[in-house]
């Protein structure tokens, strides 16, 4: 019974391209799994790491070393790439394992726990040192991706447009609106990803043949890709508003007679919109990338 649960839901479609990548079971699983490691993260590091744009800058690195070992994932499943010795695998001891997706996530959360350890966590936490660390581990990987690119014009266009797009629409409501969604910085990275994501997979899909493996994201894309990219900025903005404006209700409780609690709700805040910002990002550039290899 067991096994062939694990066989069905999570061996299988690692495993066996008739599977989707993706289903409703390992989904659950794969977000519990999330919360947890975040809540767990956030307990531990939560008096030691304040949770702003500027950690979301150090640790981006980070995720371009995620994001660029899934490209290679995607050349090696498509028969463009082979490296001597990585093959696809269930198997977390075959080396495989961690160039595809649960493994690759499990690898890049490691190495951004040695970064957390380099760039001094234990005491203050050093943010270049953090950025550079990663930057040295993700550079070749990014790299050697780009060096494989066939197709820079959707690359660079999908880039163009994200960038115009998330930027000018976080303006409009910040100049338009009661909302200031710039006031603080880590609002545009939160639309920028997902920005990335809608409009980078949307593109992918709609004009060069791809597929999402996500279950809920493909429901909408299979309506249309472009209310896929409209939900996805939507949502995001609704997520910032929502944060933002939860944020201002508890400040006016709390940080005139309790400043340390005070300061604890934003800094969880400030992890949530982190995580939120790296989901999108993670999702995103992954797509983006795999149009230059078109």
């Amino acid at each position: 019974m067991v096994d062939s649960v694990l066989n069905e839901y999570f061996i299988n479609p690692i495993m066996s391209p008739e599977f989707q990548g993706y289903n409703l079971v390992n989904t659950s699983i794969y977000i519990i799994l999330l919360v947890l490691a975040c809540a767990g993260i956030y307990l531990l590091l939560k008096k030691k790491i304040k949770f702003d744009h500027k950690f979301f800058l150090s640790i981006l690195p980070y995720i371009f070393f995620g994001i660029s070992m899934r490209v290679i994932m995607h050349q090696i499943e498509a028969g463009n790439l082979v490296i001597e010795g990585i093959t696809k695998t269930a198997n977390p001891l075959e080396i495989g394992f961690w160039f595809f997706t649960p493994g690759i996530w499990v690898l890049t959360f490691s190495i951004v726990v040695i970064g957390l350890l380099v760039a001094g966590v234990r005491k203050e936490l050093n943010h270049k040192r953090l950025f550079w660390f990663g930057a040295i581990i993700s550079a070749p990987l990014v790299l050697f991706n780009l060096s494989k690119f066939n197709n820079w014009i959707p690359f660079i266009v999908t880039l163009l447009a994200i960038i115009v797009i998330s930027y000018c629409l976080c303006l409009l409501i910040n100049k338009f609106t009661k909302y200031k969604i710039l006031n603080d910085k880590i609002n545009y990275f939160i639309v920028a990803g997902q920005a990335i994501d809608g409009i980078a997979s949307s593109i992918a899909i709609a004009f060069f043949g791809f597929s999402e493996q996500h279950v809920f994201s493909s429901m909408l894309i299979n309506f249309h890709p472009a209310v896929f990219a409209g939900i996805k900025l939507l949502l995001a903005v609704l997520i910032c508003w929502s944060l933002d404006d939860y944020l201002k209700d508890e400040e006016k409780k709390l940080a005139k007679n309790h400043p340390e609690k005070w300061k604890n709700k934003k800094n969880l805040i400030g992890f949530i919109k982190i995580i939120i910002a790296i989901l999108g990002f993670a999702t995103g550039l992954a797509s983006l990338f795999k149009l230059g290899l078109i």
